[in-house]
């Protein structure tokens, strides 16, 4: 789900700045929408005014923000949440030692991934590092418009349109920030994507109590800075379709197991303790579900993060807008918004998000395609 706190401050902020007659419209606005006749008609008489995009726009991003909040979405469940100041070169820094160079000192072996030992009036040996650098290009702008036409608004004469594109627009908002990431796991070729390129099992195995073992071990043989990435848990990621089989893994309580005369009872629980299950449906969205028995692992650490969710500064929550007509009558005044715009004769509506993902780090990141080879 959207976060709401944000959710909450940006309509505060949209209540703050709005004036009487904004806010008046807004009132006739919900209840023409709770199918007030009363209200619906008060509206329809007051669209005619031309500054009709002035007077609602206000209302309606409180209603699509409400909306977009209320959206179920994933990608906080994997990534982190960044904010750029502005489009362009996002930096992410990196700063490694090379220990190589480091041996005994003071009679203590020197262990890679610690410190070494310093005595009593000697000097602080000296290591080398290096710094790198990961460029990122920011310009995740994404949005869409609906137009409808001054006969559909003669014919209609109706609010529910307002509902409407707010409530899809809203979904796409929310889905576009799930795709994002998405779009890091998987392609729409069915491939494996940018942020989990390399890092696959070895014979691709279903999903299995035997399956989340492996890629434990596996993603353990990573190491940073000399250190094996070792983590307390780990994110189990698929697509809708092993929904189920992932549930049934999680969900039983003792497996019997006989070798020769020997019976043993295992807890399934020591497979799967250490795993978060996260459905992540926007993976059969992207790949057209090529990618049905996909499954990710992905280390639970607070040292670095795998996945930025990247917003822009200033506009966290997408934003939904109407174009204004911008025309005249010969007689003089501006022709009603109601009666269209000067080229197409129709009334546009437009919504706005910025956002993008990024994969920081793969140390430790695991994937299998389940299909066994």
């Amino acid at each position: 789900m959207a976060n709401m706190q944000i959710v909450e401050q940006e309509i505060a902020k949209i209540e703050e700045r709005s004036t009487k007659r904004q806010i008046e419209a807004a009132k006739l606005l919900t209840n023409a929408l709770s199918g007030d006749l009363r209200a619906k008609v008060m509206l329809q008489e007051g669209i005619s005014s031309s500054d009709i995009p002035t007077v609602l726009e206000p209302a309606i991003n409180v209603i699509f923000l409400a909306q977009y909040a209320a959206e179920q979405t994933v990608w906080n469940q994997i990534a982190d949440e960044y904010t750029a100041d502005n489009f362009g070169v996002i930096r992410f820094g990196d700063f490694q030692v090379d220990p190589s160079a480091l041996g005994s000192h003071a009679g203590e072996e020197f262990i890679q991934g610690g410190l070494p030992a310093v005595g009593e009036y000697e000097e602080y040996p000296a290591v080398p590092f290096t710094t790198t650098q990961l460029d990122k290009d920011f310009e995740g702008k994404h949005g869409v418009r609906a137009r409808m036409s001054w006969e559909s608004l003669r014919r209609t004469g109706n609010f529910d349109m307002i509902g409407q594109f707010t409530s899809k627009f809203a979904n796409y908002a929310a889905r576009q920030e799930d795709i994002a990431l998405a779009k890091l796991f998987v392609t729409s070729a069915g491939a494996v994507g940018s942020g989990f390129s390399g890092k696959g099992l070895s014979g691709n195995p279903a999903i299995s109590y035997s399956a989340l073992e492996t890629a434990m071990a596996d993603s353990r043989t990573d190491t940073v800075g000399g250190n094996r990435v070792v983590a307390p848990s780990y994110k189990l990621v698929y697509g809708t379709t092993l929904a189920m089989t992932v549930r049934e893994l999680f969900a039983v309580q003792q497996i019997r197991t006989t070798s020769g005369s020997e019976e043993r009872l295992i807890n399934p629980n020591l497979y799967t303790s250490s795993f978060n299950p996260i459905e992540f449906n926007a993976l059969d969205t992207v790949s057209g579900s090529q990618t049905d028995n996909w499954w990710f692992v992905i280390p639970d650490l607070n040292v670095r993060p795998y996945f930025w969710e990247v917003f822009l500064s200033g506009n966290r929550t997408p934003m939904i807008s109407i174009k204004d007509n911008g025309h005249f009558t010969l007689a003089g005044g501006e022709v009603p918004v109601r009666d269209g715009s000067f080229d197409e004769d129709d009334v546009q509506t437009r919504v706005r998000h910025v956002v993008q993902a990024y994969n920081i780090t793969q140390n430790g990141l695991r994937y299998s395609t389940g299909a066994g080879s």
